[in-house]
């Protein structure tokens, strides 16, 4: 399901024209055009969606115009009470959308949060672009969707119309390449599975053991727990245990608790046992949760995107990123992806404006161009966006925490 390629494949082009400012065009102020983003970026998950926001703010502010339009960044964020939340984010939309000079968004970072957020940006319309939404039926249509997830792809879609895009591999391959990284390069034979009950969890976790079992390894101590309180997790813990887990699978994020039990094993698992999980928990929120002693480099976590890092184009970019963000904390797993949102949106925006005669787009107008989107030189990937809204050419990464960071051990490319 998963193969690995060289990544020189995937990411092909430069992007030196966007980073030095290529998409402004012109001298001319014809007035302002608002690109929005919506993540969480206080509580649990800012570990995560700070970073991402600063990535797309970025390349706004690198942008600096589009065609004559100066361009604003305004930024949302998602989070109630420290966790991600679809009700705040869809009203988040909601205010984006009583922006008329506001032609898209960036975001959102959960795919929870992009059920409830889809259907309203789908009648204003209004484009969307996710770094980082990896659930399946965000976008495809599988009989299990609705009994799962809760949703099918058209029914976030009332108008029949699709507005949604997004650059991450979806949980078809996050969850089976973790599966394929755990008993290939790890040896594991027997992992326990538990999922937070959210759609992005639920996925991933049922992805994960699905190919795991296929590779020969056995899945025990499957369990999905109520994550809107913190549960205690000692006695799935011991039973896991008993059951001869080598390793723990957590289909969760770190705002639903997903390094808790990282923490809560110790004394029950060795600290050289593994925990394994999808970029949920590859933050430093979950790190802080593992404890000292458990969050250890046999902690491994895949991320949607490819790293920036292993494309040398990009290397202009992310070196005036750190220039302007030097705080390590403010790079992320999905910091450039979030770089990379923001940029072919700003590139829509400036194809819509070209069709629309030099002036001001119309948001369907954006929508058009963004699935126009054809090898699109991005730092994470060369991207183009299909019907469905997902990259024809998507890349993912396995990183272990080491050295004090998340890393990238693997870089993988997928056939879809």
């Amino acid at each position: 399901m998963v193969r690995a390629r060289g990544l020189a494949v995937l990411i092909v082009a430069t992007f030196a024209a966007f980073a030095c400012g290529g998409s402004g065009g012109g001298s001319t102020n014809k007035g302002t055009i608002d690109i929005g983003s919506d993540l969480p970026t206080s509580g649990a998950d800012a570990s995560s969606g700070l970073p991402t926001q600063y990535g797309a703010a970025f390349a706004v502010s690198q942008a600096g115009s589009v065609k004559g339009f100066t361009l604003k960044f305004v930024p949302y964020d998602d989070a109630v009470n420290g966790k991600h939340d679809p009700t705040k984010g869809a009203q988040n939309v909601q205010q984006m959308i009583s922006d008329t000079k506001l032609l898209g968004m960036v975001g959102p970072f959960n795919s929870g949060v992009a059920a409830a957020e889809i259907p309203v940006a789908n009648q204003a319309p209004l484009a969307m672009i996710s770094p980082s939404n990896t659930n399946e039926c965000l976008t495809l249509a599988f009989d299990y969707c609705q009994k799962y997830a809760g949703y099918t792809a058209a029914s976030l879609r009332p108008t029949g119309k699709n507005n949604y895009f997004r650059v991450a591999a979806n949980d078809t391959f996050q969850g089976p390449a973790m599966a394929d990284y755990a008993a290939d390069t790890l040896g594991l034979k027997t992992v326990a599975v538990w999922d937070d009950q959210e759609p992005f969890g639920l996925g991933v976790a049922n992805n994960f053991a699905k190919e795991f079992t296929k590779k020969g390894g056995t899945v025990v101590a499957r369990q999905g727990f109520d994550t809107s309180t913190k549960p205690d997790f000692h006695a799935w813990l011991n039973r896991a245990k008993a059951a001869g887990a080598q390793a723990i699978y957590a289909g969760a994020t770190s705002a639903s608790y997903g390094c808790i039990p990282r923490q809560e094993s110790q004394g029950i698992f060795d600290p050289n046992s593994y925990y394994l999980g999808p970029d949920g928990i590859g933050d430093g929120q979950c790190i802080k949760d593992s404890g000292t002693t458990m969050g250890n480099d046999h902690m491994y976590a895949t991320q949607g995107v490819a790293d920036a890092n292993a494309n040398a184009s990009a290397a202009a970019t992310i070196a005036a990123y750190k220039k302007a963000h030097p705080s390590p904390d403010d790079t992320a797993a999905y910091t450039f992806a979030g770089y990379d949102c923001a940029a072919i949106l700003i590139d829509a925006i400036g194809r819509a404006i070209d069709a629309n005669g030099g002036n001001m787009p119309t948001r369907q107008q954006v929508i058009d161009q963004m699935a126009k989107t054809s090898n699109f030189p991005g730092l994470t990937g060369t991207y183009t966006l299909n019907a469905a809204g997902d990259p024809t050419t998507p890349a993912l990464q396995v990183q272990q925490y080491k050295a004090g960071a998340w890393t990238t051990v693997k870089n993988i490319a997928v056939t879809v």
